[in-house]
């Protein structure tokens, strides 16, 4: 029962006051962006989803703070303060997750535009259909890439390179759990747009409050509860046998002191809150 209890599915809803306050802060910078850039398309005269979608960018390191919270509260099972936790983790995470609202963007944007032009080609030739096809395979296999860049960035202490050469050799090093996570959050995705399509007047203004509050949080929860499992055994556990360490150790020589007093054979420590590879293949801070 404590087993069935302590489950992410059901630590979703006991402890949802407090994910929904983290999901209230990154989904409130996501509107704001937007918002910003789309009142700026409006103003410049480009109206148009290239100028909108670069919200994404700035409200990328707030990502992090949501993943870090989810991460804690579903994988970790702990109970944590999600204003200092989120903060911390957006704090420490802020020019990676920059990089990655970049990439994010420009997977978006470059995807969307290559969607609809083979799309609209495909009436006229087959082949084009081919290739549309094809290019859906390719989009789906970075949007699933993408699944794993946050958690990572902010558990594993990585090189940018690194980070994404796991993430997308993850994309195929654990299939089931990838379409598990794909399909889930496609059924939230349906279900979201859905409500948007039906609902008319002020139905309407409330469904948009409700998808832009619930979306994030719920999709976030339930690709890092899915994949995490399967993230742990290839690079590495978020709680390794070994000793917290305390964030007093910061130069190498303290680390390499705290790693060889640290408990177990695990090829990861704890230093500053995140996970350090030990031995020759350790990073550099």
């Amino acid at each position: 029962m404590r087993k069935i209890s302590r489950s992410s599915f059901i630590r979703f809803f006991t402890k949802f006051p407090k994910l929904l306050l983290a999901g209230f802060i990154y989904s409130f910078a996501l509107a704001l962006f937007t918002g910003l850039f789309g009142l700026i398309s409006y103003l410049s005269g480009f109206n148009n989803i290239i100028v909108w979608g670069l919200g994404i960018i700035p409200s990328m390191p707030f990502l992090a703070g949501l993943t870090m919270v989810v991460r804690k509260y579903s994988v970790e099972k702990q109970d944590v303060r999600v204003i200092a936790v989120f903060f911390s983790a957006l704090k420490e995470n802020l020019l990676r997750f920059l990089v990655h609202g970049v990439v994010a963007y420009a997977i978006t944007a470059c995807s969307f535009f290559a969607l609809l032009y083979y799309y609209t080609l495909s009436a006229t030739d087959v082949v084009f259909g081919s290739v549309l096809t094809l290019y859906m395979i390719f989009t789906l296999i970075l949007i699933v890439m993408m699944f794993y860049v946050p958690i990572m960035t902010i558990t594993y202490e990585l090189k940018m390179k690194d980070i994404y050469k796991n993430s997308f050799l993850l994309v195929f090093g654990k299939i089931l759990r990838n379409l598990i996570a794909t399909l889930c959050v496609a059924v939230v995705s349906a279900g979201a747009f859905l409500l948007l399509i039906y609902s008319k007047g002020a139905m309407f203004t409330v469904a948009v409050c409700a998808v832009t509050l619930f979306y994030p949080l719920v999709s976030v929860y339930i690709i890092i509860s899915v994949i995490s499992p399967g993230l742990q055994d290839a690079v590495g556990s978020f709680s390794p046998n070994t000793e917290e360490i305390s964030s007093d150790y910061e130069d190498e020589e303290k680390i390499n002191e705290a790693v060889s007093n640290a408990r177990g054979n695990s090829d990861y420590v704890f230093v500053n809150g995140k996970m350090i590879k030990i031995g020759k293949d350790k990073t550099d801070n």
